[in-house]
């Protein structure tokens, strides 16, 4: 009597130590590692090795074990009613045998069993009208597992089938609440960022995020320009091909540890996801389904996030398109401005000297062009793209003298003056656009220096460049201006007292630089100003 009650006693002390190991904080295997190992102890045998039942493939799996061979943990399987450890779990009671080479039932088990275990104990784990497994002990030298022995395993096995359908059931519902948030995360990303880069690598890191220590990357496009456009940790090579395997397929496909899953939006194929997860040799239909659900929310995201990257590029195209059309009516609009100013002057001097032809109506026409000029100018406000040159070798002096004598007329009423090289000098680039700045500077000499001053155009060669500068004696320029003449549209002084559209002095900007050159103010206080570009000599690159 005593005896009982001492074993009973130990029964009920290693069950509550059963429970205690069930309720700590420990990882499912390591769990699972303990109890199998408290019950070898507990049942006086050499080893002791759990199964689980896999519902939807009808197989028994090894779970864990402490004597077996470790390497077939998780791929060991055997079907329901085969072997002992079938029986156990198709019959739904335990079954013994003092010697498993002579028990018909046995089923030996390539690479798992061992010839050293002669007796072995099966009992089912169940958990209301379920199956979920079978827990084992076996031993070396020959037993008769009493009665007593084969009602302890059972009650093991039945308290050890709570906790695993319990932990099971604790695991599913963490499970299901990590793959809603992802998947509310992924739909988030729908709202959260247009820009594609982003999206790919939130949709990856969402995924990658419920596979501890995983891998994986996302593929846009097919064969030839199928390209790796996000990544993270370090997916291994054959993801690729996988990937490009399930784009032919349309759907899931799984390779050991790795699965792939096609980015599909109605029948518009985007790409595929791939990921890599170490030690994860099964995929259920559960993590299918999962994948499949962040892969459709993924590529909307992904599609979304295109089209936004398409749209995007269309709309800086046409900005390109209209700062060009821009730049063609600013310079064309511009370049009628010489030949109106030319026009102008030659009529004022006849009239000046005293001819009686109707000069005035001449006058009022041309003014009416140079209004024209003006309201097309200011209607152009945005900037423009690279200027195109006709570049060749000219002689930058008889240039800029060509420009005097046109220009002389609307001089006419300052004391033009001129230092030129006494010899050519020949720089690259286009001749026509060159003589366009030499105008606006001596154009915004006229309008902001007073009569009968003097404005001097000088051209000379310097470290290698040549310098055309044209200075006056005008008020100069403020200098809170200074900084900014060279931006279109910018005017110094009283716009009411002096014409223009601010468009010159950014023209002249915008050649210079295409040149290879550059274009500057120097003030001379208290009034007075020198504005100078440079130009590449001819066999100098620009």
């Amino acid at each position: 009597m005593d005896g009982e009650i001492e074993r009973k006693l130990k029964e009920l002390s290693f069950l509550h130590e059963v429970a205690q190991v069930a309720s700590s904080t420990l990882d499912w295997d390591e769990m699972l590692r303990q109890i199998i190992d408290r019950t070898t102890t507990a049942m006086e045998a050499e080893v002791c090795s759990l199964y689980l039942l896999d519902k939807r493939e009808g197989m028994l799996t090894l779970a864990a074990s402490n004597g077996l061979n470790r390497r077939a943990i998780g791929r060991a399987k055997m079907v329901g009613g085969e072997g002992i450890t079938g029986w156990a779990a198709k019959a739904r009671v335990p079954l013994a045998s003092r010697d498993v080479r002579t028990e018909p039932r046995f089923k030996w088990v390539p690479g798992v069993d061992e010839d050293r275990f002669t007796s072995m104990l099966s009992a089912p784990l169940i958990a209301g009208d379920e199956t979920i497994g079978v827990i084992n002990i076996q031993t070396v030298r020959p037993r008769d597992f009493t009665p007593s022995e084969i009602e302890y395993l059972q009650t093991i096995a039945n308290q050890l089938a709570g906790i695993i359908q319990k932990s099971r059931l604790q695991r599913d519902a963490e499970r299901k609440l990590h793959e809603v948030t992802a998947l509310f995360e992924v739909s988030n990303v729908l709202t959260s960022t247009l820009k594609l880069e982003e999206v790919l690598v939130l949709s990856l890191d969402r995924i990658l995020g419920l596979y501890p220590g995983s891998s994986g990357a996302i593929y846009l496009g097919s064969e030839p320009d199928f390209e790796q456009r996000a990544a993270r940790g370090d997916p291994p090579k054959a993801l690729r091909t996988q990937a490009l395997d399930a784009l032919a397929r349309l759907r899931a496909v799984v390779e050991g540890e790795r699965v792939a899953q096609p980015l599909l939006v109605g029948d518009q194929v985007l790409g595929a996801i791939a990921l890599h997860v170490p030690g994860k040799s099964e995929w259920t239909d559960e993590d299918l389904n999962f994948i499949a659900a962040v892969a459709n929310q993924a590529a909307l995201a992904i599609d979304k996030a295109a089209l936004y990257e398409v749209e995007r590029r269309t709309s800086d195209r046409l900005r390109e398109l209209d700062r060009a059309r821009s730049d063609f009516v600013s310079m064309v609009t511009h370049d009628l401005r010489t030949p109106l100013s030319v026009i102008r002057g030659y009529l004022d001097l006849i009239r000046e000297n005293g001819n009686r032809a109707p000069i005035g109506d001449a006058l009022s026409q041309v003014q009416r062009l140079d209004d024209l000029v003006d309201r097309i100018l200011t209607s152009v406000r945005a900037a423009s793209p690279e200027l195109q040159l006709r570049r060749s070798r000219f002689d930058l002096r008889g240039a800029v003298a060509e420009s005097l004598r046109e220009l002389a007329p609307i001089m006419r009423r300052h004391r033009l003056e001129s230092a030129l090289p006494s010899k050519a000098l020949f720089v690259r680039g286009d001749r026509r656009r060159v003589q366009e700045v030499v105008a606006n500077l001596l154009h915004n000499a006229a309008k902001y220096a007073p009569e009968g001053t003097r404005v001097t155009v000088r051209v000379r060669r310097q470290r290698g460049e040549a310098v055309v500068s044209v200075s006056d004696e005008g008020p100069g320029v403020p200098l809170e201006d200074r900084g900014r003449i060279f931006e279109p549209y910018v005017r110094v002084g009283d716009p009411t007292r002096v014409r223009g559209t601010g468009i010159g002095l950014y023209a002249s900007r915008r050649i210079a630089e295409a040149h290879g050159g550059r274009i500057w103010l120097d003030a001379v206080e208290p009034e007075g100003a020198t504005f100078s570009f440079t130009l590449p000599l001819a066999g100098t690159a620009s």
